[in-house]
């Protein structure tokens, strides 16, 4: 049985692939590099409810509560606000639509928080708690 080997245009082949294909690697991460992630945590009670990625053409409608006592949570486009609830004050939908970390809205009668978290750095220097 004879020995089938690569011949000198497989060599240059193979080549000419990796060079291309290492090429295209460095181009789309000097082109395309990694955004950050703002994430809505939705917490009720302390307690996390829910976690969404906020991005571009995305629209979600999250109802809290029951037929009494309820807010709805309107995601779209990267933002992020409690759109109606029926607490007298009407605090948490007057703070509007939150986009930018570490904006958050505050429901206190229904215990609501809605807190944005990014893996970028902030411009922020400290943040006290």
């Amino acid at each position: 049985m004879k020995k089938i080997g690569l011949t000198l245009g497989d060599k240059w082949l193979i080549g000419i692939l990796c060079v291309v294909s290492l090429t295209g690697i460095i181009l789309s991460v000097i082109l395309f590099p990694a955004q950050a992630n703002t994430v809505a945590e939705i917490r009720v009670d302390n307690k996390l409810f829910k976690s969404i990625t906020l991005r571009q053409g995305y629209y979600e409608e999250i109802r809290i509560g029951g037929e009494t006592e309820y807010a709805i949570i309107e995601v779209q486009d990267g933002k992020i606000r409690i759109r109606q609830d029926d607490s007298p004050r009407q605090i948490g939908v007057q703070t509007g639509w939150i986009s930018k970390p570490p904006q958050q809205v505050v429901n206190l009668p229904y215990r609501i928080v809605i807190h944005l978290v990014s893996n970028e750095s902030l411009d922020v220097d400290d943040i006290a708690r």
